[in-house]
């Protein structure tokens, strides 16, 4: 078994799809969590001067998130059966992967540098705010009938089959949303009402939140979609 060490701030962010991959794989990994004030000595040590960063047996290292969360989700078995359920995992994961992308670029500055204390109400642009929750508007619903699309939606995105999709929902949603209930803006208000997902929500979210809690810091059951 490679020995892996992930190196990632000291919150979820773009490393919390990693940490689950490793939790529901019940893969052992080195947790490194990277102090804010250590990054300026270290930045030009890392590949593209970025995190999140997979180190593995010590002589190999993956930078970008989407590029690590595949290769962990191909080593583990949650990356599909064939080339087309690998593609269907990719435009999923790619989807989510959206919405956390604009949730966290509302807390950059203008460097482009990650400013961790901001609130949602204060320290992000209303431009920022506004581009977030035109996606959210423009991939849930398509998510929601992605979901219908096996079994009725009654199981995962896949059928029966628990992929890095999965996971990047919760990590790209969940924490997010329930974080800063404004950012929701009514699912009602949407072209479907997502009862799908809010559903998926409910019956996997008992195992989602122990897969979280391995994954992180320990928090609060989801309770975004299904109260919509």
């Amino acid at each position: 078994m490679p020995s892996y060490t992930l190196h990632y701030f000291n919150h979820r962010g773009r490393a919390e799809i990693c940490r689950m991959l490793f939790a529901a794989a019940g893969v052992q990994y080195n947790d490194r969590r990277i102090d804010c004030s250590e990054w300026t000595g270290m930045r030009n040590q890392m590949p593209c001067s970025m995190l999140p960063m997979l180190e593995i047996d010590n002589r190999h290292q993956i930078p970008q998130s989407m590029a690590i969360a595949r290769y962990l989700a191909r080593e583990f078995g949650f990356h599909g059966r064939n080339n087309l359920d690998m593609a269907r995992v990719d435009f999923i994961t790619d989807c989510f992967y959206d919405i956390l992308d604009d949730y966290m670029r509302m807390y950059h500055d203008k460097d482009g540098r990650m400013m961790f204390q901001r609130s949602y109400d204060n320290g992000s642009s209303s431009e920022r705010r506004t581009r977030f929750q035109e996606t959210c508007r423009r991939i849930l619903p398509f998510m929601e009938k992605t979901l219908e699309m096996r079994n009725g939606g009654n199981q995962f995105f896949m059928g029966d089959q628990a992929i890095s999709g999965y996971h990047r929902l919760f990590s790209s949603i969940s924490g997010n949303f329930r974080q800063f209930p404004a950012i929701i803006d009514n699912f009602r208000q949407y072209p479907t009402n997502l009862g799908n997902l809010r559903q998926f929500l409910k019956t996997t979210e008992a195992r989602a939140a122990q897969i979280i809690e391995l994954s992180s810091e320990a928090f609060s059951q989801v309770e975004i979609l299904r109260n919509a």
